[in-house]
């Protein structure tokens, strides 16, 4: 299992590394990839959700998912202000939940409708409205490092919970939606999350890289990438034992499926983009 999960990072690293900080095409590589990893993460929403008994069409998913993630690029091009990502945000999730609403009444099966409507819409939010600013960011620092930022805190939070649960874990939190989830794991992800906003603050005081946070603004954004991250590993977890289910998916192996391995970046990516603009970056 450790292998496993090593080798898959081995293969991935130097891909995400010349995704994010390649300035090809403006940008158009992650563009790409960040859209293939949302279509994916879907695909695999769409098994839990059918292993429930609920409808979800995915390619009227994939559809309204592209249609978003091109809004999201062209914005960060410039193409158009905040206002009018804002109107058509909000004209494509009304037109997507008029459609599930549309296809809903007239399915003759009404016993599952409230939750056959919510659940795409719930999936749309995070994979067409949350995932996409990961673009933004991209769009935003073409060098890569703002990105990078998030990136680095969000994975060593995952692999400070994982690494620290695997050595020295002892205190299970049974309550929790991960059952293996422990007090010292938890402990690992802050400090390793911690850890990597440190070496974030040192990175540009000693380098002339294109951001500058203060002390106090690198601390505020570990910390909150940190609680956001760990909400969205918590909050998968309880997706996948709702659905009965160990990992969302196979592709990655030692780390499940792709909504395993980017749960915590969906939830990090818009507390992050939100706070890094509240100050003024």
């Amino acid at each position: 299992m450790i292998w496993q999960r090593l080798s898959t990072v081995f293969i991935l690293l130097p891909i995400g590394i010349f995704l994010v900080f390649t300035r090809f095409f403006n940008g158009t590589p992650f563009f790409l990839a960040a859209l293939i990893t949302a279509i994916m993460i879907a695909n695999e929403m769409y098994a839990l959700f059918e292993k429930r008994g609920f409808s979800f069409n995915l390619w009227l998913h994939t559809i309204i998912l592209t249609i978003s993630y091109i809004s999201f690029y062209l914005y960060g091009m410039g193409s158009y202000d905040m206002n009018y990502l804002f109107t058509i945000q909000v004209g494509i999730i009304s037109t997507y939940i008029i459609i599930i609403m549309s296809i809903e009444s007239i399915s003759g099966r009404f016993d599952n409708s409230m939750e056959n409507i919510t659940l795409p819409v719930f999936s749309y939010i995070l994979l067409g409205v949350f995932m996409p600013l990961l673009v933004v960011l991209k769009m935003m620092d073409l060098s890569g490092w703002l990105l990078s930022i998030l990136l680095i805190i969000t994975f060593l939070t995952d692999t400070g919970g994982w690494l620290f649960g695997k050595l020295f874990g002892k205190h299970k939190i049974k309550f929790l939606s991960s059952p293996n989830k422990t007090s010292e794991g938890f402990a690992g992800a802050v400090l390793m999350g911690l850890a990597g906003g440190a070496v974030i603050y040192l990175a540009e005081v000693i380098f002339p890289l294109p951001s500058k946070f203060t002390l106090f603004e690198i601390s505020l954004i570990s910390l909150a990438v940190i609680v956001s991250g760990i909400a969205g590993d918590l909050g998968e977890s309880a997706l996948k034992r709702w659905a009965h289910l160990k990992d969302s998916g196979d592709l990655l192996p030692g780390h499940g499926g792709f909504f395993d391995r980017f749960d915590s970046l969906i939830f990090s990516t818009p507390v992050f983009f939100v706070l890094i603009k509240l100050l003024g970056h």
